[in-house]
């Protein structure tokens, strides 16, 4: 299943799919590509973002455990600051300390 995220307040769309074939599909709808072959053993998980098709930053990520979903959310908010010129690290790192913990209550409800 792929669930849609907000990334407010920020802009961009994110995707989080818990089953790999799922990812695969919603790579190819957002980005319109499949992404580059996983080879599964040993992965539990994929991040990748970019100009989605309609023009629009975007997305897409996979995972397979909690502790997974929290890495690639991490790459989601790093990335996502970078584009904004935040320094994750700010104020002892609330911003991203808040972001990660709406986005993993997101993820999972």
């Amino acid at each position: 299943m792929t669930k849609r995220l907000s990334l407010r307040p920020y802009n961009g769309s994110l995707y989080v799919c818990s089953d790999e074939k799922d990812y695969q599909r919603a790579h190819l709808r957002v980005f319109g590509e499949r992404d580059v072959p996983l080879v599964s053993t040993g992965r539990e998980g994929r991040f990748s973002g970019g100009c989605g098709s309609d023009g629009k930053w975007a997305y897409v990520i996979w995972y397979t455990s909690p502790h997974t979903l929290a890495h690639e959310l991490s790459h989601v908010i790093l990335h996502v600051f970078e584009r904004c010129g935040i320094d994750p690290i700010a104020s002892g790192g609330e911003p991203f300390c808040y972001m990660l913990s709406q986005l993993m209550l997101d993820a999972q409800s």
